[in-house]
């Protein structure tokens, strides 16, 4: 068993474990003191120190109603159960949210019907638009890092890998980061690449998979068959590949074509994204969204 559930630790007591990843456990857990819930993110990969410190500033910067929001970056100190040694953990209390992440609400619920996935892909791009105008890109931007509050806004999570995207004098980044069926083909070759595009790139892949329910491709390189057509810019083959159950409009390949680009210098920016026809088309209200993700919470829960 988890030696942190059930454990009281720095007026917070554990819960139960929301998700595991490569570099942390997230945990729900409750302040004794007030009785609220937050989510606990519990470092367990090499360097946690920093990744927790880097990730904790970001959030710091970032106060915004679609971007998770830090309460606490603080170390945990617990004791091996056999050799009574202490072990330092760093975490991160962050603002719980009740319905979970996109990813998995979308693989129970299948795809978004056009105009709730424009809802959702106009509030994704407008928030990572704001990081980018702070001067940070994201990089591990997928459905995973996408959460839902009790409304059904989208709150974006997951900073570990974020970065100031001048880091570097030539404005390029070199660290090879995120999840392999969302990286860029630039930073899947671990070339240095404009973070800014590769966040596009994935974004990209976001806006499909709501749109259809499933990947375009598994990774952005030649051995992978789908990706390869768009290499080939065999788009005609791609299409027809996507289309068996679900049809796609050209302003929707248009979209989805420019921000997948190969060539990171003929992809499509964030205005390019936005001042698209796909993007300006018609989108539910936050009322009609809400009663949407209602029923399809139903759902769930009826199964």
């Amino acid at each position: 068993m988890d030696q942190l559930i059930d454990a009281v630790v720095n007026e917070y007591r554990f819960i139960k474990l929301m998700g595991t990843g490569s570099m942390a456990n997230i945990y729900q857990v409750q302040d004794m003191n007030t009785q609220i819930y937050y989510a606990a993110k519990v470092y367990t990969c090499p360097g946690s120190n920093i990744r927790s410190h880097n990730e904790a500033m970001i959030l710091e910067k970032l106060s915004h109603p679609n971007i998770i929001a830090i309460k606490k970056n603080q170390q945990l100190k617990l004791k091996e159960d056999e050799s009574g040694e202490i072990v330092t953990l760093d975490c991160l209390i962050l603002e719980y949210m009740d319905k979970g992440d996109l990813f998995e609400f979308i693989a129970k619920t299948g795809f978004f019907e056009e105009s709730l996935c424009r809802y959702y892909f106009k509030q994704l791009t407008q928030t990572v638009d704001f990081i980018h105008g702070k001067g940070f890109v994201h990089r591990n931007l997928k459905l995973e890092s996408i959460l839902l509050d009790r409304k059904f806004n989208l709150k974006l999570c997951n900073f570990a890998c974020a970065q100031y995207s001048n880091k570097y004098k030539d404005g390029k980044l070199k660290t090879k980061v995120g999840t392999k069926n969302y990286q860029a083909p630039e930073v899947l070759y671990g070339a240095i690449y404009d973070g800014v595009k590769a966040d596009v790139f994935s974004l990209g892949v976001i806006l499909f998979i709501m749109y259809k329910g499933q990947p375009p491709f598994l990774k952005a390189n030649q051995q992978d068959a789908l990706y390869n057509l768009i290499i080939q810019e065999n788009y005609k083959q791609f299409w027809e590949v996507h289309s068996q159950k679900i049809e796609f409009s050209f302003d929707f390949k248009e979209l989805f074509l420019g921000m997948i680009n190969p060539n990171p210098d003929k992809r499509f920016n964030l205005e390019d994204v936005k001042n698209s026809k796909w993007f300006g088309g018609y989108s539910k209200t936050i009322q009609d969204a809400f009663e949407e993700m209602m029923n399809k919470e139903k759902f769930i829960l009826n199964q």
